[in-house]
């Protein structure tokens, strides 16, 4: 078996630290102009309905009421009309009002393209009789994922747990549908961006969303590669544009929509960086400061996260485990103090870290869990680790050779499965990258190996129990800031 790798990289990285200075603007980078949306908190006990007549009087231009979750008493408006917030707080009923901030959540992330491409339906054909207790012999390319090892995923199958009977909500840009390693594993798609459907057609080429539902759920069909629960169903919803924006109503809609239709496990491995201070929105209209807002540090961005927070507590209430990337700009959240990562830092997240090995394409004995250079970290915000990709600074471009395959060091470092596409040719392609974005669901899978093995007795805290139970204690003795509980052990935490 051999595979020919392209010299091309597509490769996406940000700056590892922000300039506190350039805060003012939008936040918001897509194309798209909307005018500027408002989530309405309501007190408890309040009844929306009586609210929304009060908005709606209130008279503010171009005023629409976008929805009303009784559930999380949260109500969603558009207007451009920067008085709306403080007319409307004097409603009865009325607990806060948060700007509905739409901005790029898209973590930076290296992304490797490889040259192995396969058609729709052409797994269904090549797939053969599959060994029960080795996946990792079944399916050809998984000798790329070191991944499976760090996480203890082959453990976990040999004692027959694979996530039958789980399911996961990956929440993400767009998706390939037709993907045929996800594709018999999707039982639900939905999109919250206006205008897109749930398919990636971004020009990059690389759809995030689905390199991490293959992570997750790639098939064991004796074909390419294979997640860490091969068997768990996958739920698809859209919360971000293909460019990787969208706004926080959209997030905290895509948590409620995969809890009412009977997620285990939510997957968000998208991240944005709240500053932690005042700046000012212009609506990404520059040019015309009638519809700018001054977004107050402790009033919009303390009522928008409570307006999360009562989306993730939901989940976990209603028994869905939450698990969300840390994030990668190398931020210390013990001591950074101008920013803080959402969702990861919201209540009853589950806020995954991660790390990887160094020169893993020299040396396949080498460590797997050396604290990846770009995780973001903190004894205080990272509850687990989980494998996401690592490298160096130089990268190592020495060519090396594994099992045939013939590529750059760095890139066996990162992460390997599914999630490039040719549109114009309807061709699919594996891809390596790294990113929390990678190490998260490597712990949603985890948890849905519990919920397939516990059923309807798993919940959030038995998930959290487990985990904490069977982690394996990198780093610093006790809880620290790279591996927080530890490192999951798939292969463990489904041995009680």
């Amino acid at each position: 078996m051999r595979l020919v790798l392209p010299l091309m990289m597509l490769i996406v990285i940000a700056s590892c630290k922000k300039d506190l200075n350039i805060i003012n603007g939008s936040l918001n980078k897509s194309k798209k102009q909307q005018d500027r949306g408002f989530i309405v908190i309501a007190q408890e006990g309040a009844k929306l309905e009586t609210i929304s007549e009060g908005l709606t009087a209130l008279g503010v231009k171009k005023f629409k009421l976008k929805e009303a979750i009784k559930e999380l008493g949260l109500i969603h408006v558009q207007t451009p009309d920067p008085s709306f917030p403080e007319k409307a707080r004097k409603i009865p009923g009325v607990q806060s009002v948060a700007v509905d901030i739409v901005m790029n959540w898209r973590l930076p992330t290296k992304v490797y393209r490889s040259s192995v491409s396969y058609k729709p339906g052409a797994h269904a054909a090549a797939a053969g009789p599959m060994a029960k207790s080795n996946a990792l012999a079944n399916n050809p390319y998984s000798f790329l994922q070191w991944d499976l090892q760090s996480i203890k995923a082959p453990q976990a199958w040999q004692k027959g747990y694979k996530g039958r009977g789980a399911k996961v909500a990956v929440l993400d840009g767009g998706f390939l549908l037709n993907d045929a390693e996800i594709k018999p594993n999707i039982i639900l798609t939905h999109s919250f961006i206006e205008g897109e459907e749930v398919q990636y057609h971004g020009a990059e080429g690389f759809s995030h969303g689905t390199h991490v539902a293959g992570t997750i759920a790639a098939l064991d069909d004796a074909y390419g590669v294979v997640g860490v629960a091969p068997e768990a169903k996958l739920m698809l919803v859209k919360v971000l544009d293909d460019n990787g924006s969208g706004p926080w109503s959209g997030i905290i809609d895509g948590i409620f929509y995969a809890v009412n239709h009977g997620a285990n496990v939510i997957n968000m491995s998208l991240g944005g960086e709240l500053p932690r201070r005042t700046f000012v929105d212009d609506n990404g209209t520059p040019d015309d400061p009638s519809d700018d807002y001054t977004v107050v540090y402790d009033r919009d961005v303390r009522d928008l996260v409570i307006a999360m927070n009562r989306a993730t507590i939901y989940a976990n209430l209603l028994g869905t485990t939450v698990v969300a990337a840390a994030g990668n700009d190398a931020y210390n959240y013990d001591v950074e103090k101008n920013f803080i990562t959402y969702p990861a830092a919201c209540l009853g997240v589950l806020s995954i870290s991660s790390n990887g090995p160094l020169g893993w394409g020299i040396n396949q004995d080498t460590t797997l869990y050396r604290p990846s250079i770009f995780t973001n970290s903190g004894k205080n915000f990272i509850s687990y680790g989980a494998p996401g990709g690592n490298y160096s600074i130089p990268i190592n471009t020495t060519i090396v050779n594994v099992g045939g395959v013939v590529n750059p060091e760095y890139v066996f470092d990162f992460v390997f499965n599914i999630g490039a596409w040719d549109e114009a040719t309807d061709t699919y392609y594996y891809t390596w990258s790294a990113g929390t974005s990678m190490a998260a669901p490597h712990v949603s899978a985890a948890a849905a190996l519990i919920y397939g093995k516990y059923g309807r007795l798993a919940n959030p805290l038995l998930v959290d129990l487990l985990f904490r139970k069977s982690a394996t204690d990198y780093g610093t003795p006790g809880k620290d800031r790279f591996f927080g509980n530890g490192q999951v052990n798939a292969g463990k935490a489904v041995s009680y």
